[in-house]
């Protein structure tokens, strides 16, 4: 409780701060909310808000594995002195779900053990990330992030932790060099693990997902981008494992190629990743010292854009077998959005099917299953609002996988959503 209420009064504090450099509330003729500078807006304060760029850095649905191009790409505009970036967020939640097994809830935005009987509803602040971006001259910038979350509770099952998220810099003069360098904790360059949905994740990020500290070089262009990422050892989380600490032994590479104009565009990626937790022969993410020989993962994804029409896939296995099933570990989604208006409203409608698999046909953990439909409402550049109907299919969870598998679990829930961002 302490912690929600710490959180609360830093969302506070970026409010007041928002309106010290200057920004204030405005409206147009159709009383859509814009933010602007007001006229005594100083601009050359060293602490701004820059909510657009925080929009993006702070979003848990995109960017997922690319962010510090957002961070780079911004150094375009250096204004000749350091400069301190702040923003924040927040994402509350507002759940309700039946299951048709006591006990079993299989909808992967909350731990299984959350709920009993089969019936839920619940209602928490699920998320909060408050972001500093400092650029320091053309060639270095940093990035750092706090995060409050009720859902990464590891190891000891608290209501909520607090943690740094990520925090990492960036080498190289977008206005001279394609080049750049990376070095820290960050989302690891692999794949995509992004979602057309406003509000849920996908199956494919709850399986293939990975932050872990390391070094990278990387190279950026209009319509092309690559990264090697060299990764530290031991285990990060979600995803990258390797077993050695002390030594950088596990590495990732991730390109991408687009084209087209706002009408018609497209985009490929691909990438790998070289050791994953998918390598023991126990199905435990806790223990860090679970390992086995190296089992790789690759990725292959895409979007097609037709104006008002967004379709993604991606799908994402590992190269050899999880020791725990004698099965391969592989995921994939089908997405497409369309943008229109909800009465005055920018609303995006998203569908989604994702699916990830581990066992044999017919296994209890053959498959944790998901389909979604929503819309997502913005309400101006601090807010949106999103509402989704999930279906979720199986019960396999990673976590204790052989033995509380069930693959007849379904679990319907309506999720409401709201984020903020300053």
């Amino acid at each position: 409780m302490g912690q929600t209420t710490g959180w609360m009064a830093f969302v506070l504090g970026l409010a007041l701060l928002a309106n010290s450099v200057g920004l204030a509330a405005s409206y147009d003729d159709d009383q859509m909310p814009v933010w602007i500078s007001s006229p005594t807006s100083n601009q050359s304060s060293f602490v701004q808000l820059d909510t657009e760029l925080f929009r993006h850095l702070l979003d848990f649905q995109n960017h997922q594995t690319e962010k510090q191009l957002l961070l780079r790409d911004e150094n375009t505009d250096w204004p000749g002195k350091p400069v301190l970036l702040v923003g924040g967020q927040a994402r509350l939640s507002l759940l309700a779900a039946t299951t048709n097994r006591e006990n079993k809830f299989s909808y992967l935005g909350r731990f299984p053990a959350d709920f009993t009987g089969k019936s839920a509803s619940d209602a928490r602040l699920l998320q909060a990330n408050a972001g500093m971006a400092a650029y320091v001259n053309p060639w270095i910038s940093g990035y750092g992030e706090l995060l409050f979350s009720d859902v990464f509770t590891f190891p000891d099952f608290k209501q909520g932790s607090l943690q740094v998220r990520q925090a990492y810099a960036v080498f190289g003069d977008p206005t001279l060099t394609p080049w750049y360098v990376f070095l820290g904790k960050k989302n690891v360059s692999f794949g995509d693990m992004g979602t057309l949905l406003p509000f849920s994740q996908s199956v494919v990020w709850h399986y293939f997902a990975a932050l872990h500290e390391g070094v990278g070089v990387g190279y950026h262009t209009d319509n092309f981008s690559a990264t090697v990422t060299g990764i530290n050892g031991g285990r990060g989380v979600r995803l990258a494992d390797s077993e050695s600490k002390g030594k950088i032994n596990n590495f990732a590479a991730n390109m991408i190629v687009s084209g087209g104009d706002q009408q018609i565009g497209w985009r490929l990626g691909t990438g790998f990743l070289m050791g994953t937790i998918y390598d023991g022969n126990v199905a435990e993410h806790l223990d860090a010292n679970t390992f086995g020989p190296y089992n790789h993962a690759w990725d292959v994804n895409g979007e097609l854009t037709l104006g008002n029409l967004t379709l993604q896939a991606e799908y994402v296995s590992t190269t050899g077998d999880w020791p725990v099933t004698d099965y391969p570990v592989s995921a994939y989604r089908t997405e497409a959005a369309y943008d229109a208006k909800f009465m005055r409203w920018p609303t995006r409608y998203a569908v989604s099917w994702s699916d990830g698999r581990q066992g044999e046909s017919g296994t209890e953990f053959e498959f944790n299953r998901q389909f979604a439909m929503g819309m997502g409402l913005t309400l101006g550049p601090n807010a949106t609002f999103s509402a989704e109907y999930v279906r979720s299919l199986g019960f396999a969870p990673l976590i204790d996988l052989t033995s509380v598998s069930d693959r007849d679990v379904v679990q319907n829930s309506l999720v409401l959503g709201m984020t903020i961002v300053l």
